[in-house]
């Protein structure tokens, strides 16, 4: 029997609409490999050791757990995971300490003219990542 090739999966999401085809993919992913996903949502701030309020907290917590009821349980395992900092950077630091083998993100899919200044926390993952990384653009 072949090893499955991804074990953990890293889905960072903002709650927009086009974080949905990046979870479905990675349920897929994770179906096909038996594999775990990790929902990952980053409250942006400039310094992360800066303290975050409860309820900012509690709501996303809420927000992760109606997404992953919605379009995880009973399918796949998964855990939720908040962080706070800069959102590329954490994005990468999580794929570190959690040990995942791919990130599946969304990309919001700016035009090139918005593209120039380059940046966006998609493509900055995809240089600063130490794994795969799979991203979707919407449609």
């Amino acid at each position: 029997m072949v090893e499955p090739l991804f074990k953990k999966i890293l889905c960072p999401i903002d709650f927009s609409r086009i974080s949905i085809p990046a979870i479905e993919l990675a349920r897929k992913i994770a179906l096909r490999n038996d594999a775990m996903i990790v929902l990952l949502y980053v409250v942006a701030t400039p310094d992360p050791v800066q303290s975050q309020h409860e309820l900012e907290r509690d709501v996303v917590l809420n927000g992760l757990r109606g997404v992953a009821h919605k379009w995880l349980e009973g399918k796949v395992r998964y855990d939720i995971v908040v962080r706070s900092g800069e959102p590329a950077a954490t994005i990468v630091e999580a794929e570190r300490q959690l040990d995942v083998d791919a990130v599946v993100m969304a990309t919001h899919g700016r035009t090139e003219l918005n593209d120039v200044r380059l940046g966006s926390v998609t493509e900055q993952v995809v240089r600063r990542s130490t794994c795969p990384v799979i991203t979707l653009r919407p449609q």
